[in-house]
């Protein structure tokens, strides 16, 4: 059975800890509850009503994922183009260091993968609060799940790639702190500081992609991303950004 119980004692920066042994949502919680400016953290054992991007459904199983969310407050003013990019790279960068994991990438703009499956995902929510504003970020970390898992895309868990795992409880804090530090870093420099760490990741680059758009689409090759976190695809009609909410397709349907 799975202890978050010491949690809070393995994370290096200032937080409030809440624990689940089940829930329906880490993010849904965190978006419910009253503002305040403090890091919020919660961790669950089990969700049953897990979230993914564009209203699919995250799947797990109870003590197989890493699975929480962190609500973090920001001023209003502050320009968050790109942080869905650099909490990928925080995961990456903690999964690197606690499992030994190599030849992980991130697909734009947070997906993890591992040899063309999904390793771990991001949900990002955002609320306004006056002078301030909120960032819930959502992360499910594949860590050691059944065979008959329900899931429809290519899937991998840490115990298939991970020559010896660390505890979840163990690992849950490596990413927490990892986000954490990234954030701090995200606050005072932006995207831009990333980007250069982001080009070794980049699962996308050279692959064609569609963008279908309200008054039509087009087609190119994806070239990396901008300095703010937006896809740069080379179309015919020049170089052209693209934000998460369009949709896209790629050449490769694992992707």
């Amino acid at each position: 059975m799975v202890d978050y119980s010491s949690l809070k004692s393995l994370i290096d920066h200032p937080i409030d800890c809440t624990f689940f042994d089940s829930i329906e949502s880490t993010n849904d919680y965190l978006l419910s509850q009253p503002y305040n400016k403090a890091t919020q953290l919660c961790v669950t054992r089990e969700q049953t009503q897990g979230k993914g991007q564009h209203g699919r459904i995250w799947r797990s199983q109870k003590d197989g994922s890493v699975l929480f969310s962190i609500r973090q407050d920001f001023d209003s003013g502050c320009d968050l183009s790109g942080f869905s990019l650099i909490v990928a790279l925080a995961i990456v960068k903690s999964l690197e260091k606690s499992c030994g994991i190599i030849n992980l990438g991130i697909k734009w703009p947070n997906d993890i993968y591992f040899e063309s499956k999904k390793l771990s995902g991001i949900l990002l929510e955002n609320r306004a609060h006056g002078a301030q504003q909120s960032v819930v970020i959502g992360v499910g970390v594949n860590y050691h799940l059944g065979f008959d898992l329900d899931c429809e895309t290519p899937w991998i868990d840490l115990s298939q790639i991970c020559n010896q795992l660390p505890t979840i409880e163990a690992l849950t804090a490596s990413v927490v702190n990892s986000i954490l530090t990234y954030v701090e870093r995200f606050e005072v420099l932006g995207f831009e500081d990333f980007q250069s760490e982001w080009q070794a990741y980049d699962t996308l680059k050279g692959r064609q992609a569609q963008v279908d758009l309200a008054n039509g689409s087009f087609a190119g090759d994806v070239i990396g991303v901008s300095n703010k976190g937006a896809l740069l695809i080379s179309s015919s009609d020049g170089i052209r950004e693209v934000f998460s909410s369009e949709h896209i397709r790629y050449n490769d349907s694992t992707l």
